[in-house]
């Protein structure tokens, strides 16, 4: 009998334990299937409020990779856990009021956003050293603003990206056979 008890309350106790050691992402709200994947950083959007970064260290972001998955984000070939996903619907009024600053506060319009309300997903993981001045990993708050483009900021800076692959097309090319006659004509020999 106090073996029966005894193997329960391990089991029991077993299971808790695995439950808490997953990260709340797993548990909790899901990443959209629309931001899982790879993007890349395109350009800076131009916006008017202030930011605690110096124009190197933002220009550094430009060009580097984001990569979006249900339990981990990945940026400059780090992969960075996630312990919470948020999402919401954030309006035009609602983005200018939170993202007010000293200048003048960041709108949808400079960043190039015509829709009244835009899907935000925050991720939550532990603090990192990524650039003087700021513990935010680049892509940790995100505007979904198109199938193939996202706003991502970082220490007041906000980046366009686009996601690896949609710009490529797929050319059909086909053979022609030309005669010799006109084969000299189209070089010139």
């Amino acid at each position: 009998m106090f073996f029966a008890r005894f193997g329960r309350l391990l089991c029991v106790a077993s299971l808790s334990l695995g439950v808490f050691s997953i990260p709340s992402a797993a548990r909790g709200e899901q990443l959209p299937a629309s931001l899982r994947g790879t993007w890349r950083i395109t350009r800076i959007l131009p916006t008017t409020n202030s930011g605690c970064w110096t124009r190197n260290d933002a220009e550094s972001l430009v060009g580097s990779t984001l990569t979006y998955g249900q339990y981990e984000m990945r940026w400059r070939g780090g992969g960075v856990p996630l312990y919470d996903i948020d999402t919401r619907v954030v309006s035009a009024a609602e983005f200018r009021k939170e993202n007010d600053g000293p200048v003048r506060p960041a709108s949808f319009a400079q960043l190039g956003v015509r829709e009244a309300a835009l899907t935000e997903v925050d991720m939550q993981h532990e603090d990192a050293a990524v650039l003087p001045a700021s513990t935010e990993i680049p892509g940790d708050s995100v505007l979904m603003v198109g199938p193939d483009r996202i706003v991502v900021s970082a220490c007041g800076v906000y980046y366009e990206a686009t996601r690896v692959g949609s710009g490529t097309r797929t050319v059909a090319l086909r053979r022609v056979s030309v005669g010799s006659s006109q084969a000299a004509r189209a070089t010139g020999r």
